[in-house]
């Protein structure tokens, strides 16, 4: 698993070395600390894609969905609240770059305005920021739906930058940013979020959208000595740069400073290994034989049924289209849930046995008591039965 998505998200240029540690850092910070999140699929195999939206709903007084009916659809109501609140700013701005538009929709920061804010991860993730933004292509013909092989191949790297500071070391991924996204009528949605930063307002606050899953020093420039961040105008790709409208009457110089300098211990403090208790250890064991087996299309009922339990709500019987197996599914009125197509030739092989059996993906958010793994079994008469097992927490 690790050498496919390698293979899938290794970028043409990488980053900065200290962006390369904050990644770690973050990676291990996210798989082991308590969000409080709804649950995602922390990964999701080759044979399916998998999406943790809402259905869409229709939108015809404005050409693109509003930042909350974009937070609607991402099944965030308190986030669709806050953006129609007063305190959200408004923007809907295009820039073009060759084949790509991209539209900065909106943005809004603050307190617990979003039901997946982090409240256990230090004051760093207390306060949040949230950027809506449309990406389309020029021409007009649609961007790669989500379940369409080509999706993800034109990466766009968004994020927050801060007036006099380098945006080689203050961006998205070192503030604790991320995003979701859904694919709509050919155009792709991005809901990013980071750290909140309107204490900076009155140095000025960017938002930038670059092509590549990192950020690009070449399609930027950075001028030292005025702390201007300017689009190069020479860049070959995508360089979208907007300067956030927000009243300069936020900022605030002793909370930026304060800000500054958290930032930096954590970014100066040694790495400690993670200590994982025989649970923890267990179900990484567990994991790495699972996804192998699924991937060498071993996987027999009989190991699931030994290590896991069947969540019987989520068991489907489902039709095979072609090659494809349209599912969605809920675990419980609030609990994860998820739809997307699951890919039979490639979960399966070219000639399945009946009863073969491969996962879809996993997913957690409060340790292995709440692992959760959507699987499809392939039934040899046109249909395919989708089920989440729970798995067993090994007895102390």
């Amino acid at each position: 698993m690790d050498r496919i998505l390698k293979q899938a998200l290794s970028p043409e240029r990488g980053p900065e070395a200290r962006l390369n540690q904050s990644i770690l850092k973050q990676a291990e910070e996210m798989t082991y600390m308590k969000r409080g999140r709804k649950k995602y699929p922390a990964v999701v195999l080759a044979a399916c894609l998998t999406l943790a939206f809402g259905s869409i709903t229709g939108f015809a007084a404005y050409k693109y969905f509003t930042p909350s009916q974009m937070a609607e659809e991402m099944n965030d109501d308190k986030l669709a609240e806050t953006f129609a609140g007063e305190n959200a700013v408004l923007v809907n701005e295009s820039q073009e770059f060759g084949d790509y538009k991209i539209t900065f929709l909106g943005i809004v920061g603050g307190k617990d305005v979003s039901k997946y804010m982090g409240t256990e991860a230090g004051s760093l993730l207390d306060e949040r920021m949230y950027i809506a933004t449309a990406i389309e292509r020029t021409d007009g013909t649609p961007m790669p739906d989500t379940s369409d092989e080509n999706y993800g191949k034109d990466p766009f790297f968004a994020s927050l930058y801060i007036g006099g500071l380098n945006p080689n070391e203050y961006n998205c991924i070192t503030m604790h940013g991320g995003y979701s996204e859904f694919v709509q009528n050919g155009v792709t949605y991005r809901m990013a979020e980071t750290n909140n930063i309107e204490m900076f307002a009155d140095r000025g606050i960017y938002f930038g959208v670059n092509s590549g899953t990192f950020y690009d020093s070449q399609a930027y420039n950075f001028n030292e000595a005025t702390g201007e961040i300017t689009r190069n105008e020479d860049f070959n790709g995508v360089n979208a740069l907007f300067t956030v409208p927000i009243d300069k009457a936020k900022g605030d110089p002793a909370a930026a400073e304060a800000f500054l300098r958290e930032l930096q211990a954590e970014w100066d403090a040694p790495e400690e290994p993670i200590e994982k208790s025989e649970s923890d250890l267990a179900v990484d064991d567990w994991m790495e034989t699972l996804i192998n087996m699924s991937q060498e299309k071993t996987l027999t009922k009989e190991f699931m049924d030994q290590y896991a339990t069947v969540i019987e709500s989520t068991v489907q019987v489902l039709k095979v289209e072609g090659n494809e197996v349209p599912y969605s599914y809920q675990v419980g009125e609030d609990g994860s849930g998820g739809s997307g197509t699951c890919f039979c030739e490639e979960l399966f092989g070219k000639e399945p046995a009946t009863g073969a059996l491969g996962i879809l993906g996993y997913m957690y958010s409060d340790g292995v008591t709440d692992l959760e793994v959507p699987t499809m079994t392939w039934n040899g008469d046109g249909t395919a039965t989708f089920a989440v097992y729970m798995y067993k927490v090994p007895e102390q």
